[in-house]
């Protein structure tokens, strides 16, 4: 990770967890196998910093869409988010997701759920099937 990124709130910078990793090394490794074996984070390393930054040729303006937000976040979050990238790069690059996964895969959208089922049905219509859907909507909090 580039040693010259800013940090995020708790002020660690990628300098400070390369230098930790380097004097614990199976310490780091074991905390992030952790929150992938647990699929979990904790959510104070989750928090952003966030900096309005005034746009180009907006600084007299009054107009609150003069500032652009810049979200810093946590170096540990960073990092967990980057060992993710190569998991799902790795899963996608050898063919290892289901054909049936939408969600939080590249290029698909609900519509490609909905259009996938619109043919199972029409299929087993045709086939003189019967089809029962059960649609549940959740809201985790």
């Amino acid at each position: 990770m580039n040693k010259n990124k800013a940090s995020g709130e708790d002020g660690i910078t990628n300098d400070i967890l390369q230098r930790a990793f380097n004097l614990l090394p199976k310490s780091i490794t074991a905390m992030y196998n952790g929150c992938l074996r647990k699929a979990c984070f904790l959510r104070k390393r989750k928090r952003t910093k966030i900096i309005p930054i005034i746009k180009p040729g907006k600084e007299t303006s009054d107009d609150i869409s003069k500032y652009r937000p810049i979200s810093l976040i946590n170096t540990a979050a960073k990092l967990l988010g980057k060992v993710l990238n190569r998991i799902m790069h790795h899963i996608y690059s050898n063919n290892l997701m289901s054909k049936s996964q939408y969600g939080f895969t590249p290029q698909t959208s609900t519509l490609y759920a909905v259009m996938a089922l619109k043919d199972f049905v029409q299929e087993s219509r045709n086939d003189r099937q019967y089809v029962v859907v059960i649609i549940l909507d959740s809201k985790w909090l």
